[in-house]
């Protein structure tokens, strides 16, 4: 399990820190999935365990790439299992259950989503496994935990019901002119899963050091609602100090203004953009940038926090009229050269053009099949080490096809013969 450092690969060190580590995943949950899809970026050697047949229902999740093969052209999937090697089998096979077993004496990391009394029910408990192998870490992702009041009687779990069993959707969606009306909604674009994926990484990453270092193999436990629910800072601490009557209902019943008169969302000429003077000398520079109008030399409107805070509105239409006649670009580099916090709000198509994103090759691409590869989300951080070797950047990401690497494993890895491995594949178990 020793972090290396690979030989150098077309003139440029790798930095492969996690080089000879085995994981194996053996889950349906986005959540572990991410974490796992890290440390293969990091340079784990991954099997991902998948139903023989039917693969991870994910395959199947849209949205699919136009020319890829089907089956192999679900977005989700690749995103998600770049870097990782795919093996059929079926645990709940007394068979397949015993080559888990197997493969678990020459494994580093296991990754689960199952609860425990569904690993218990098959021999796979933490106690069992580390008689099996001593140093084996293993990273259990649940939405409420292997220990949990909940997780006997939970319902069915989606970012929905979480990020309200944790309260995080009412923290979200406030405030608002009519609570009754505008519900609180669920987490944006997959947050529950990211979140609780980079959270369970550090987890295992911690798990792998200490067996390391000492020989042993922990249980981590690592819970979505846990995740949401730390993230509840600010809330937990206003009730600390006596909050006791939390409101969604805004103040005001009209507008765009975002904090009381230190930050607006104002429109331009094609989208929007968030400004923020809050401190007077950055309010100056940015009426000075809007050309010193007359409305900006009045001091009961705007001459202070405590009057802008008071006519936020007025001041949102009086600003409004100059930034609609400007791009978003065009207001955001002259407040930047201000020294006025300001930023564009983005959608997707403006990521794809960011000229930050593609200064740090954020981007991979994934390779399905089309003529032109398509863009997908890439490492959130550059790492290099001290002897100059990087984390690869600018991925070409491909999706593993289903059960790619059987032959390796069962045939190499554990030694059956070829006819064995055709007669369980027969029998469902592979």
């Amino acid at each position: 399990m020793k972090p290396a450092i690979d030989d150098r690969a077309g003139g440029q060190a790798k930095a492969n820190l996690l080089a000879g580590v085995r994981v194996l995943e053996w889950t349906r949950s986005m959540s572990a999935a991410f974490c796992v899809r890290v440390l293969a970026d990091l340079g784990a050697e991954v099997l991902k365990l998948e139903q023989p047949g039917a693969g991870d229902p994910l395959r199947a999740s849209g949205p699919f790439a136009p020319d890829a093969r089907y089956g192999d052209d679900g977005a989700l999937f690749a995103y998600l299992n770049h870097g990782k090697e795919s093996v059929t089998l079926d645990p709940a096979r007394p068979a397949g259950l015993k080559l888990l077993r197997r493969l678990m004496e020459s494994t580093d990391l296991f990754v689960v989503s199952q609860s425990e009394p569904r690993l218990r029910a098959l021999g796979l408990d933490i106690d069992t496994l580390q008689r099996i192998n001593p140093a084996l870490v293993v990273v259990s992702v649940t939405p409420f935990g292997a220990v949990s009041a909940a997780q006997d009687n939970a319902p069915s779990t989606t970012d929905f019901t979480l990020t309200h069993h944790a309260g995080y959707a009412f923290h979200q969606a406030r405030p608002v002119h009519a609570p009754g009306e505008q519900a609180p909604v669920a987490c944006a674009d997959r947050e529950v899963a990211l979140a609780t994926g980079v959270a369970a990484a550090n987890g295992a990453l911690w798990g792998l050091l200490d067996a390391q270092m000492n020989g042993t193999g922990r249980m981590i436990d690592c819970a979505q609602a846990d995740v949401i629910a730390h993230l509840l800072i600010e809330p937990v601490a206003d009730y600390g100090r006596g909050e006791r009557t939390f409101s969604r209902v805004r103040e005001e019943l009209q507008g765009t203004e975002v904090a009381g008169g230190l930050i607006w969302l104002l429109p331009c000429n094609d989208g929007f953009v968030m400004v923020s003077p809050r401190e007077q000398h950055q309010w100056e520079r940015w009426v000075e940038l809007l050309g010193n109008p007359a409305w900006s030399r009045d001091v009961s409107l705007c001459g202070g926090r405590e009057a802008r805070n008071l006519n936020w509105l007025i001041l949102q239409e009086e600003m409004s009229a100059w930034t609609r006649r400007h791009s978003r670009a065009d207001v955001f580099e002259r407040a930047q050269a201000a020294r006025v916090a300001c930023f564009p709000v983005s959608g997707a198509r403006d990521l794809l053009d960011n000229a930050q994103l593609h200064a740090r090759a954020f981007f991979d691409r994934w390779s399905d099949g089309s003529p032109e590869a398509l863009c997908m989300p890439g490492l959130p951080f550059a790492l290099r080490t001290s002897g100059g070797a990087e984390l690869p950047r600018a991925r070409r990401v491909n999706a593993p096809t289903l059960g790619q690497a059987n032959r390796h494993v069962f045939e190499e890895r554990l030694g059956l013969t070829r006819g064995e491995v055709e007669t369980l594949r027969q029998d469902g178990v592979i």
